[in-house]
């Protein structure tokens, strides 16, 4: 059995696997985890007699791995992993489907490699009226860029860029963030684009929050209230908002149908305009600190390289 690489997401489960942004080597993982996805890996694909290409999803909680499927067919992520360990795995699959010997690589294999790969969704929400941007279970993404760099922020800022994402050095960031748990989580977050040089704006609720703990929050006031001024909408036209980190509130109760419908509004209007919207903790998070990268360095520029001759 051949193991190209273990791939983690950057986004948390709740986001279908062809919609999330993922990289190799794993970011968060620790060694005691890869060593028991790898484990798994074995004994699963032994016990079900794979012969051919497949893949493993797991979900990692409280340092518990568990499993939620096996896919026993190729998948979009083959010829991502295959160009960055230098590997042809769709070769090595046709070679365990046709019942030829495998060659010995070691499962550890794609540990060995100097480079960071990321893998960026693309999106055609722009072509779907009405269509939001919001990412949940079921899959929308219509194609992906594949990055690679010399750490792990280089090849980010490759993948934001190649998808379409504005990467501003300086300018105006629009927070809107639902829910006390995400603002508390986000607050490292808004305090490092802070510290970078960004002008903060926010509605209401998120204004005070963040206010209390950074100071110097300009308030701008919903869509659905015109009348009040700064207004989002006036904003986002006159392009006085360079992205927006927008995280919905999960809440479905009939009071918060107006403010959910708020949320979508500026987030429909950003797409049509092209203005960047983060709307994951994750995300944001990611996006930020590339920004904070990028004030310092530039992004490398090097060809693909041949895949290794495996004998």
């Amino acid at each position: 059995m051949i193991i190209g690489a273990i791939v983690e997401h950057i986004d948390s489960a709740g986001v279908h696997s062809g919609d999330a942004m993922m990289c190799i080597p794993p970011w968060r993982l620790n060694n005691k985890i890869i060593e028991t996805i790898t484990d798994y890996t074995k004994k699963i694909a032994t016990s079900f007699n794979v012969k051919g290409p497949f893949n493993l999803q797991f979900l990692i909680k409280d340092d518990h791995v568990l499993v939620i499927e096996l896919n026993i067919r190729g998948s979009r992520s083959m010829p991502f992993v295959s160009k960055l360990v230098k590997i042809n795995l769709i070769g090595l699959a046709s070679t365990a489907i046709m019942g030829k010997k495998l060659p010995h690589i070691p499962h550890d294999r794609w540990k060995k490699i100097h480079k960071y790969g990321i893998k960026v969704p693309q999106f055609s929400f722009m072509q779907l009226q009405g269509a939001d941007i919001v990412l949940g279970v079921e899959m929308q993404s219509t194609g992906e860029a594949a990055c690679f760099g010399d750490s792990f922020y280089d090849a980010l800022s490759k993948g934001f860029a190649s998808v379409g994402y504005n990467l501003p050095m300086e300018g105006t960031a629009l927070i809107t963030i639902g829910g006390q748990e995400n603002k508390e989580k986000l607050l490292p977050t808004v305090a490092q684009l802070k510290n970078l040089g960004f002008k903060l704006v926010a509605t209401e609720h998120t204004a005070e929050f963040f206010e209390k703990k950074l100071g110097d929050i300009e308030i701008v006031h919903k869509i659905s209230e015109p009348e009040r001024k700064p207004n989002i909408s006036n904003l986002l036209y006159e392009r006085k908002i360079d992205f927006i980190i927008n995280i919905p509130s999960t809440s479905t109760l009939e009071k918060y149908v107006g403010m959910l419908n708020d949320e979508y509004q500026i987030r429909r209007k950003a797409l049509e305009l092209g203005i960047p919207v983060l709307t994951t903790p994750e995300l944001a998070e990611s996006f930020v600190k590339t920004l904070e990268w990028l004030q310092k360095n530039e992004t490398t520029k090097n060809p693909l390289e041949p895949y290794d001759k495996i004998s």
